[in-house]
């Protein structure tokens, strides 16, 4: 099974995008000085952006290749 380049390019940068994203989140997750529900706040917002970046990717990747 082959895929076209635009879905490999795609993949891959939606993978940079979850990399940065973990990074992100490990980071929260592990400062001392934030409360606990700061930090599900951040991680919630680290969530929101990375999901919407995601389908940025998928919609715009789609449509400027097509």
């Amino acid at each position: 099974m082959s895929f076209p380049l635009r879905v490999i390019l795609e993949l891959v940068v939606i993978g940079l995008f979850a990399g940065i994203g973990v990074e992100g989140a490990v980071a929260v997750l592990r400062a001392t000085r934030l409360t606990e529900s700061q930090r599900l706040i951040a991680l919630g917002a680290i969530v929101v952006i990375m999901a919407l970046l995601a389908v940025s990717v998928i919609l715009l990747g789609s449509g400027y290749w097509d």
